[in-house]
């Protein structure tokens, strides 16, 4: 074989070895991902041949459903904006997002046995049904939660610290995905990001929600106990930095529960100065700070600073929820949650039951730990502080008559803003059922305008 005859037949040799494994890896390998990927369009069109399952709350009430259209299956939200936007929605032009993106392999019955009957459907020229899906949301609390929080920017969410049950999920502004169609250019260039569900992807500075972390870590370590005394002169010097009360007050002599109670930023300052960067780096881990959250939906990852760039200064304003530091409002529902329940932290999730076409269960949610940053004893203690919160400190909104509640305020600086209203808590502080954070985008004070709020919450959830 001559020179170049041979050098051109390597060549388109090499050429179908390459085509034979791009095309193995597309149709063995990658074919799942491209399958479900949001912007594969054609693949959602010949989906929506398929009838999707319903998608149902705790106490009965649809929340997504299917409508025929001559050969394709169109989804309907009779709720409106009200689960919106971790619900999502199921687009042939601008694919799906949050629980109907997630969920797609259930809810298009691609998995189990109903995976199986597809061929036969398409054989017998039948509609092949989906999975239906049985959240953990409980629609009464959402739509206390939602009314609570109005038309202001923010977010609240209510779980089941026994379980990590999602009872509760809204964030505002939001979306009706019975039009996101017609509205998807709207949406998108809002500035007030409707699209995002600020309970799980916002990223705030917690201010003095925080505390509950520091407080813990500091009784844990020895570093303070609810008698520890301390003296307060409406400011302290720490690395240069000068830390100054909420509104400049001074407080005086006072014990551990009163700086809590009343969220003293110098004494919590001085705390986080004697745990040092690595004590409180590593508490704020084990309450999962710098984690990927444990379920299906995602989240951001709520950021505690470097530990290189916690010098003196950094760490007594961290101690006190400011400085380098950024929450989720769920992570920040999740600490609430760890206080509860004895020190253990539930892993989050959002669907109880997937369930077959003729309502049979195909699967069901089994709850599981996920982190135990505290020992029980410590846990009680923190309770008891936040107790003192809601009954004499900053957070006496939060109170409900004939209910001991648990809570912490937090009001975040935010520069050249109002500050951001925050408030975490539990009820009833001694069997708890709910744990709640509310996070309201500059709003002021937490225990004014974030406290209100999550009372309403839970007194829904106590009402259940």
């Amino acid at each position: 074989m001559d020179k170049p005859i041979r050098r051109l037949f390597l060549f388109f040799a090499v050429l179908f070895v390459a085509l034979i494994v791009q095309l193995t890896y597309v149709q063995v390998w990658a074919a799942p991902t491209l399958k479900t990927h949001p912007a594969n369009t054609r693949a959602i069109a010949e989906e929506m041949k398929i009838k999707r399952g319903d998608i149902i709350s705790a106490d009965a009430v649809k929340l997504a459903t299917s409508r025929q259209e001559g050969e394709y299956y169109v989804r309907e939200y009779p709720q409106g904006d009200l689960v919106s936007p971790w619900l999502g929605y199921n687009s042939t032009r601008y694919g799906r997002a949050g629980i109907e993106r997630v969920y797609n392999q259930e809810l298009s019955g691609q998995v189990g046995v109903l995976g199986l009957r597809t061929y036969w459907d398409q054989l017998l020229e039948r509609t092949h049904e989906g999975a239906h899906l049985k959240l953990t949301i409980d629609l009464a609390v959402q739509r206390a939660a939602a009314e609570a929080l109005g038309n202001r920017k923010g977010a609240v969410v209510a779980l089941d610290p026994r379980t990590g049950a999602i009872l509760a999920m809204v964030s505002y502004p939001r979306f009706d995905p019975n039009h996101i169609e017609e509205q998807w250019r709207e949406l998108n260039s809002d500035p007030a990001a409707p699209l995002l569900n600020r309970a799980i992807y916002g990223l705030y500075p917690p201010g003095s929600v925080f505390k509950t972390v520091v407080v813990a870590a500091a009784l844990e370590k020895g570093v303070a106990t609810p008698e520890t005394e301390f003296e307060d002169t409406g400011s302290v010097k720490a690395g240069g930095f000068v830390v100054n009360n909420y509104g400049g007050q001074v407080y005086g002599k006072h014990n551990l529960v009163e700086a809590f109670a009343k969220s003293i930023n110098t004494t919590f300052a001085k705390i986080g100065v004697v745990l040092g960067s690595d004590a409180l780096a590593s508490y704020a881990s084990a309450f999962g700070f710098g984690q990927e959250l444990p379920w299906r939906l995602g989240s951001a990852v709520s950021r505690f600073p470097a530990q290189e760039s916690l010098d003196k200064a950094h760490l007594a304003q961290v101690s006190y929820g400011q400085g380098e530091l950024l929450v989720t409002p769920l992570e920040m529902a999740l600490v609430a949650a760890g206080v509860a329940n004895k020190g253990t932290i539930m892993k989050p999730y959002v669907v109880s039951q997937v369930l077959d076409p003729k309502g049979d269960v195909i699967s069901q949610a089994d709850p599981s730990e996920w982190l135990r940053p505290i020992s029980p004893n410590t846990a009680k203690i923190v309770s008891d502080l936040m107790v003192a919160v809601v009954e004499k400190g900053t957070g006496t909104r939060a109170a409900l008559s004939g209910v001991k509640i648990a809570g912490k305020t937090g009001t975040a600086e935010v520069a050249g803003a109002s500050p951001h209203a925050w408030f975490i808590g539990f009820a009833p502080a001694s069997d708890p059922k709910v744990a709640v954070a509310v996070l309201v985008e500059n709003g002021g004070s937490g225990g004014i305008t974030a406290a209100p709020i999550a009372r309403e919450v839970i007194a829904a959830v106590l009402r259940r």
